[in-house]
């Protein structure tokens, strides 16, 4: 039993039993219990007001919680992109009519009829590719068909690479399997040029002749 609730407890029992005397006997005896149960209400009043004076019956205030701020993460700025080389892709079972003029990497899967141009870049002739026309390039490797005149700074053929025209080159390599029919003609290889500054010859002053001396002399 608490003892906040104790005199109220008691002036309940003391009631209690004030009314069941008076209902069992209506004997005088009976004015004992309610006069105690009208003190126990006192009382239980009394200690409700000093309980509220001292601050006792005050409900506890909520304790400050502990809270965490989490900082916004830092947006990482987006790194520039490398500009990537544009590349031409015939993929197979494509048949491509029309000249091809190509800045970047030229790969060839089905068939293109008509000129490719790379002067900067690289062309591919993929297994079961064919080109019916001329080709110019920087670098050509060539490992399905090629039916035309191929100009380029270095020419492949691999194993199942077959060239049937002319070839134009300055390095060039047949791996075994591989096949040309046709002319080839090889080029110079490209001379570095050197900054190199001439020197002009100082020009030369003719001396007069002893006697045309003497003369100026005299």
């Amino acid at each position: 039993m608490e003892r906040v609730h104790y005199f109220l407890n008691a002036g309940l029992c003391c009631w209690s039993l004030a009314l069941f005397t008076w209902c069992v006997s209506g004997s005088p005896w009976a004015i004992l219990p309610v006069a105690l149960a009208l003190i126990a209400f006192l009382l239980h009043g009394f200690q409700q007001r000093v309980l509220i004076m001292f601050g006792k019956n005050k409900s506890p205030t909520a304790e400050p919680q502990n809270t965490i701020v989490v900082a916004p993460a830092a947006v990482e700025k987006e790194t520039p992109r490398e500009e990537k080389q544009n590349n031409t892709v015939i993929s197979s079972e494509v048949r491509f009519e029309g000249n091809i003029i190509a800045s970047g990497q030229v790969y060839i899967y089905g068939e293109v009829h008509g000129n490719i141009e790379s002067s900067g870049g690289i062309i591919k002739i993929m297994r079961n590719g064919l080109v019916q026309g001329n080709i110019t390039c920087r670098e050509l490797i060539i490992d399905g068909t090629v039916n035309g005149e191929c100009s380029s700074d270095s020419i492949d053929i691999y194993e199942n690479g077959i060239l049937n025209g002319a070839m134009s080159y300055t390095a060039l390599a047949i791996k075994k399997g591989g096949v040309f029919i046709g002319k080839a003609l090889m080029q110079p290889a490209a001379e570095k040029k050197t900054n190199v500054i001439d020197l002009a010859p100082e020009p030369v002053v003719d001396e007069p002749a002893p006697a045309q001396k003497s003369r100026q002399k005299s």
